[in-house]
């Protein structure tokens, strides 16, 4: 998948926490691989809007570390805006179809409920290592990887 270039705003897929941490932390065994696929598809990726409150969660719970928060967001800032990398607006109707995914698919988390959402009401292809997306009937998924 080869998006046009010089275009204002091509955004064809989207990606949620998991790549936002692999980016964010040099220690994660995917942060070489999603800084390649960043710089390959510079301005043309969305971050899912519910990732900020998922790492929000992961932070508060202490699964993540960091020495001062507001740094740290501000940092997280500045990455995505160096990456080009669009933030998703949230909208209601996200919500609904979400809880619908979750009746449908027990296993499914509530943030990768979101996560799938936004994908399918946007008809945008969810990149993300977590294959429980190929679950989601009428959702595109791919690994990261397909695209190096």
């Amino acid at each position: 998948m080869n998006f046009p270039r010089g275009e204002a705003n091509i955004t064809e897929f989207i990606v949620e926490t998991d790549i936002l941490l692999a980016l964010i932390s040099r220690e994660d065994k995917h942060h070489t691989e999603v800084v390649k696929l960043l710089d390959k598809f510079a301005g043309e990726i969305q971050l899912s809007p519910y990732s900020l409150i998922e790492l929000d969660l992961l932070l508060k719970s202490e699964e993540i570390i960091v020495a001062e928060s507001k740094t740290f967001y501000s940092l997280v800032g500045k990455v995505l805006k160096y990456r080009q990398i669009g933030l998703s607006e949230i909208k209601p109707e996200y919500h609904g179809k979400a809880w619908e995914l979750r009746e449908k698919n027990k296993e499914l988390t509530y943030f990768d409920s979101l996560h799938a959402a936004v994908g399918l009401m946007e008809n945008l292809e969810l990149v993300s290592y977590d294959k429980e997306y190929t679950k989601i009937e009428g959702l595109k998924y791919s690994p990261p990887n397909k695209y190096l």
